[in-house]
């Protein structure tokens, strides 16, 4: 039995910080339609008791529209790549082997882990490579400080493999004896895959900022800033997960637990704070080698993935990375529910001569 600490740490995470939001000028027009921000009257204006910021005006809106209203159809969404996030891990590692004894070898482990990092754009092509993948908060890129994406806070690994040993009878030797029976089971949580993976959120959003239009909020542009990855407030803390046996259709989030924010804020739900059903993975092989003459040999092996074809809520491989284990838009019918699932039983045979 071993126990071992392991840690690591990077810096100069990527991400884009937004140069060009919009601004939420709060209120509506006056009698003349103006509006103010900070006690000083803007440049556009807008029907009298019209509200000041909608999705119509996002581009009138942005920082520098305000400060040179001249340029205004110019320039649009602006980022800067920056490096200065940072991510930590720390885990411990506890490992059990017990050697061949009578044909049994086992090996098991466990590994608590926890890894904390702040947000890193992700795009298709790379890390940090697009405008629109900007934390939440243009002015405090730590407050989406949080669990990183790959966090899996718990994982168990067991292993076991098994021959057979040789027998005097010779025809029970020759059939029975050099089996090889193979054995991993290996169980894990993780972190909920947002239904956009590629924003980097990896949690429940309000959906895309160029979405369709909701009143005065454009998709899930409630801040009415023009940033993609905004998400909710939570609102039942204790009371995020119902069912929670991971079985497909299962309405796993809480819709009740999360709520819109008000136009012009930003939500309180963390990034990366929920967290999938127990996942696991169970396979099998069998094996053996057949000697046919000095040098000559017949090898046979059968494996079972997923040997119980049991249902197991996750991506499965291959999947683009617009498919996601439970729907975590707020706007969707589907919210909440377990969507997609890791690959059935697969089985395959092989037979190999070696000479």
């Amino acid at each position: 039995m071993s126990v071992a600490y392991i840690g690591t740490g990077i810096t100069h995470l990527q991400a884009a910080e937004p140069l060009n939001s919009s601004i939420y000028v709060p209120g509506v027009g006056d009698a003349s339609g103006s509006c103010f921000l900070n006690g000083s009257a803007v440049y556009f204006k807008v029907a009298p008791g019209a509200a000041c910021s909608t999705p119509g005006n996002t581009q009138d809106r942005r920082r520098l529209s305000l400060l040179r209203p001249q340029f205004k159809n110019e320039l649009g969404r602006m980022g800067d790549i920056v490096n200065g996030g940072t991510q930590s891990y720390n885990g411990a590692l506890l490992s059990i082997q017990k050697r061949a004894s009578r044909g049994v070898t086992v090996n098991a482990n466990y590994t608590w882990s926890h890894c904390i990092g702040d947000y890193m754009g992700r795009a298709n092509s790379g890390y940090g490579t697009s405008v629109d993948q900007a934390y939440q908060d243009p002015n405090n890129r730590r407050k989406d400080r949080g669990n990183c994406e790959v966090d899996a806070r718990h994982v168990f690994n067991f292993t076991s493999v098994t021959e057979t040993p040789k027998f005097a009878n010779p025809t029970v030797n020759m059939l029975g004896s050099g089996w090889r029976l193979s054995v991993l089971y290996r169980a894990y949580t993780g972190a909920i895959n947002a239904a956009n993976a590629s924003s980097g959120q990896r949690t429940v959003t309000l959906g895309s900022a160029s979405a369709g239009q909701r009143g005065n909020v454009a998709g899930g542009d409630v801040c009415l800033c023009d940033n993609s990855n905004q998400r909710p407030n939570l609102l039942l803390p204790n009371q995020v997960y119902l069912d929670k046996s991971g079985r497909p259709g299962t309405q796993y989030l809480n819709p009740a637990a999360f709520g819109s924010p008000a136009p012009g804020a930003l939500g309180n739900l963390g990034r990366v704070t929920l967290s999938l059903p127990l996942t696991w993975q169970f396979d099998v092989a069998l094996a053996r080698s057949f000697r046919v003459r000095e040098e000559h040999s017949i090898e046979f092996r059968a494996e079972a993935f997923n040997v119980l074809n049991s249902f197991r809520a996750g991506v499965p491989p291959g999947a683009p990375n617009t498919v996601s284990v439970v729907d975590t838009n707020l706007t969707s019918a589907q919210f909440g529910k377990i969507l997609n699932s890791l690959e059935p039983r697969v089985m395959q045979f092989a037979l190999k001569y070696l000479f």
